[in-house]
């Protein structure tokens, strides 16, 4: 069984076929639901829709492409001409009178906030999964850190890991022990407050 086609071309081109079948042929379609003459009609309209789509496609590219160009040739003029009024100015007021200002000092970078809602995932005999929430409060974190400690006896805390993601797999755990675990957000200024603990038996 035939199929219909769908893209534009094989469209037009099944039409060409039927408009020459209808016409060269009255006596096998002697009365078609369409004559040869309308059906050549609505085929040429199609084509001149689909020409101009085509050219309007095509200007709206070249139009896209000459407004990067034009203003990436503005930005470049308009950087320049901030460097010099910069290096030439000595006030923010003159810096004003093109529309620019001075250079916002640096803020300076804050240590992490709190790991939140720090929670056990996964649990197998030797290994499990941990996962938290980033800090809602200070700078962002780098890196986070996973320490553990044993309960009974209390234990020192202890890194176990680093992660730059909210998640971290650990692995050959020591088993017949009772442990908690904690994150602790850190960057270059510092470390945040730990995380809620979070207890497991191995």
């Amino acid at each position: 069984m035939a199929q219909f086609p769908l893209d534009a071309a094989h469209i037009l081109a099944l039409a060409d076929a039927m408009i020459a079948g209808f016409k060269d042929n009255p006596t096998v379609f002697p009365s078609p639901p369409v004559s040869w003459s309308d059906l050549k009609n609505l085929r040429d309209a199609a084509a001149a829709s689909l020409e101009g789509q085509t050219a309007a496609q095509a200007a709206a590219k070249a139009a896209t492409e000459r407004k990067t160009a034009d203003f990436a040739a503005l930005d470049d003029a308009m950087k320049d001409g901030i460097s010099y009024a910069e290096f030439t100015v000595t006030s923010p007021a003159e810096l004003g009178l093109i529309g620019w200002g001075p250079r916002a000092e640096p803020t300076p970078l804050a240590p992490p906030g709190q790991p939140l809602v720090l929670e056990i995932a996964r649990q197998d005999a030797d290994s499990l999964e941990l996962d938290w929430k980033k800090p809602r409060t200070g700078g962002k974190a780098a890196f986070y850190r996973t320490e553990m400690r044993t309960i009974n006896p209390a234990g020192e805390w202890t890194l176990k890991g680093t992660a730059t993601s909210t998640k971290v797999e650990l692995t050959d755990l020591p088993g017949g022990t009772q442990v908690e675990f904690r994150i602790i957000a850190e960057n270059a200024a510092g470390q945040g407050l730990p995380s809620n603990t979070v207890m497991a038996v191995l």
